[in-house]
């Protein structure tokens, strides 16, 4: 028994290393790039960034960010069209994996991103389109769009209430889809129904309001204008935490019912019976602290603007994640009667009953279940939201400056100035990322 307890009291020890290691190192990168400092997050991902360490796709998905900060958006859509590509051609199951993840945790099972991820993978190869030709801009669009539609009716296949609300479409998605429509000078009554699907979706948003009478009047910009979007990344976006939850009723209903098909499968059809478990560790989203509650703009010097909320990822994280939860603790609950099952057979075999078995059991399931860890590898550098800009301006050349806003509207930091040229009849796209006080501009090229 105590060679049994010092083998699992080892591998706590090199699995708890192991794991906190990977998260400090992503933490320091998140922190940093917040901050201002592109080279230490930019070198910290670099190096997490491998396709088979536990926290490299998490890590390959912050280093995008990184491109696109530092203005090589092109960089960060090639990686994030290999890494969708990757993630959509994934089995649905690893068999080694998933036996390796009952043993440990989630932690070694390959890393799938969360729905929201995979939707707002494909949002963001949409803004950086736009930062560089915006050939495969509305296509992207679309791909979100339709990935959040795939999600609501695999929701609502698996029973979840609310499913249509929990998934409903994305604002960014049907706006882009607008936006390039009415650039076109005469697909306006595409625009117009894209732009009324914002306003049900997002009603708060309310310059869309003014874009579908804009677009229903079949009218682009006033002659002589070009139109100016900054679509701007604010705050530091959601992350995923490790909490102690309590079992609910429907996570254990959902945990017994997998456990007697497995158990009717193996040939033992006895109904199973789950052992008493109060709480699993299972990730929780977390928005980080961020100051900037918008962006004002001005255009050589003059006021143009504040930017709006146009998506909410922050509460799109929430809202999916806490949908999911009741099959979230259920797994963990089947993975740690698994464990107890295990160390009870083992200590039978061992020849422990009576105290010795039980003292045994305690030990030994205590310390196993101690080194599990909720999985919380995510993308952790999207943003709290998607806000939008939209301005017509003279043609010809103007010095756009911006400042991150506080909660009280007084601009916070020193701001930044980058150039535009504005063409009559045509937009012009400012990507902008700000998580906190540092703004990030990256001018379409």
């Amino acid at each position: 028994m105590n060679r049994a307890l010092s083998i699992v009291a080892i591998l706590m020890l090199l699995l708890l290393g192991g794991c906190s290691a990977g998260l400090r190192k992503i933490d320091t990168a998140r922190d940093a790039f917040a901050r201002g400092d592109l080279v230490e997050s930019h070198d910290t991902l670099a190096k997490l960034a491998k396709p088979r360490r536990r926290f490299g796709d998490a890590a390959a998905l912050d280093l995008a960010m990184i491109e696109l900060a530092r203005g090589d958006a092109a960089a960060a859509e090639a990686r994030l069209r290999k890494l969708r590509d990757r993630f959509d051609a994934m089995p649905k199951l690893a068999p080694l994996q998933e036996t390796a993840s009952i043993i440990t945790d989630d932690t070694a099972r390959p890393f799938r991103p969360a729905g929201y991820e995979q939707v707002m993978i494909r949002a963001m190869l949409a803004v950086c389109s736009l930062a560089t030709d915006g050939q495969d801009a509305e296509s992207y669009a679309m791909q979100a769009a339709m990935r959040q539609s795939e999600l609501a009716a695999e929701a609502n296949e698996r029973g979840l209430e609310s499913a249509s609300e929990t998934y409903q479409p994305i604002a960014l998605a049907p706006y882009l889809r607008g936006v390039l429509r009415e650039a076109t000078h005469h697909d306006y009554d595409d625009a117009a129904r894209a732009y009324q699907l914002v306003t049900s979706v997002e009603p708060n948003f309310a310059p869309a309001h003014a874009d579908v009478v804009r677009a229903t009047g079949g009218a682009h910009s006033t002659a002589g204008n070009g139109v100016l979007y900054v679509i701007a990344c604010v705050g530091r976006g959601p992350v995923l935490e490790q909490v102690d939850a309590p079992t609910t009723t429907a996570a254990m209903q959902i945990a017994s019912t997998v456990m007697n098909v497995q158990n009717n499968r193996g040939g033992d059809s006895k109904p199973f019976v789950l052992p008493n478990i109060a709480s699993v560790k299972v990730p929780k989203v977390k928005i980080p602290p961020s100051n900037v509650v918008a962006l004002g703009a001005r255009a050589n010097g003059v006021a143009i603007g504040v930017t709006q909320t146009l998506t909410d990822v922050g509460e799109l994280a929430r809202r999916q994640v806490e949908a999911e939860m009741p099959w979230t603790i259920a797994r963990a609950v089947m993975r740690r009667a698994t464990k107890e099952i295990t160390v009870a057979v083992t200590g039978n075999q061992l020849g422990l009953d009576g105290a010795a078995g039980s003292l045994f059991q305690f030990a030994v399931a205590s310390a196993w279940g101690s080194v599990e860890h909720a999985d919380t590898r995510c993308w952790g550098l999207l943003p709290r939201e998607i806000q939008v800009l939209r301005v017509e301006l003279p043609a010809g050349e103007h010095e756009i400056s911006l400042h991150s806003l506080g909660i009280n509207g007084n601009p916070m930091g020193v701001g930044v100035r980058t150039p535009v040229t504005m063409v009559d009849g045509q937009n012009e796209y400012l990507i902008v990322i700000a998580p906190d006080q540092t703004i990030y501009p990256v001018n379409a090229k």
